[in-house]
């Protein structure tokens, strides 16, 4: 049996090379989180990046984070808003309620016998001081935020103990199948590096 060895030639260097396109990129995706203990080849020391670098990832995350996304200033824009402020009146109201109608009679035997239209004039009464103070002490309690939470710091901690296992659990649920198209990008990649090898052979 006669073999073309030109026509093998054509077909098995765009193939090989689609192999070793597909093959290096799978490494990288590998190399994210493998190998995940140290391991010395020679003057090299190979270990998955995330593995190697979750210090200063949990670095960098919490210092951009707190730049770029979410801050202490948030949070006291968000008590400081007329929505959060309505939006926890009806528990201070049913607080007051408990209060005036059941604590406020153990206080004194003479409150107990207070009319129930008194009781609810002193409600409302108490709802509309506190409607005036509340936001002034969510303001107050806002400024403070930054003396005790440091926002940054928390996520560089919370991202410094995480199981970098749980980590690629997570990222590979998630894009499973955007990892896969890397794969299949380097072996499309590689496929045409071989054909263009095979064009340049062809017209050198």
């Amino acid at each position: 049996m006669n073999f073309d060895y030109g026509l093998i030639k054509y077909i098995l260097i765009p193939l090989i090379s689609a192999f070793i396109g597909w093959l290096t990129n799978w490494i990288a995706v590998k190399m994210l989180f493998h190998p995940k203990k140290p391991v010395k080849l020679g003057f090299f020391i190979l270990q998955g990046i995330f593995h190697r670098r979750q210090r200063d990832i949990a670095h960098k995350l919490g210092d951009t984070i707190e730049k770029k996304l979410f801050n202490s200033h948030d949070i006291r824009e968000a008590i400081n808003s007329p929505e959060f402020i309505a939006s926890i009146m009806p528990a201070l109201s049913g607080c007051i309620d408990d209060f005036v109608k059941e604590r406020l009679k153990n206080i004194h035997p003479m409150l107990a016998m207070l009319p129930e239209s008194m009781i609810e004039m002193f409600k409302t009464k108490l709802m509309e001081e506190f409607e005036i103070y509340l936001p002034n002490i969510l303001a107050k309690a806002g400024e403070n935020i930054d003396d005790h939470l440091n926002i940054k710091e928390i996520i560089k901690e919370k991202i410094e103990s995480f199981d970098v296992s749980q980590l690629e659990e997570i990222l590979f649920s998630i894009l499973k199948s955007e990892f896969k198209m890397i794969e299949y990008i380097g072996g499309l990649l590689g496929f045409i590096i071989g054909i263009s090898q095979l064009i340049v052979i062809q017209f050198l």
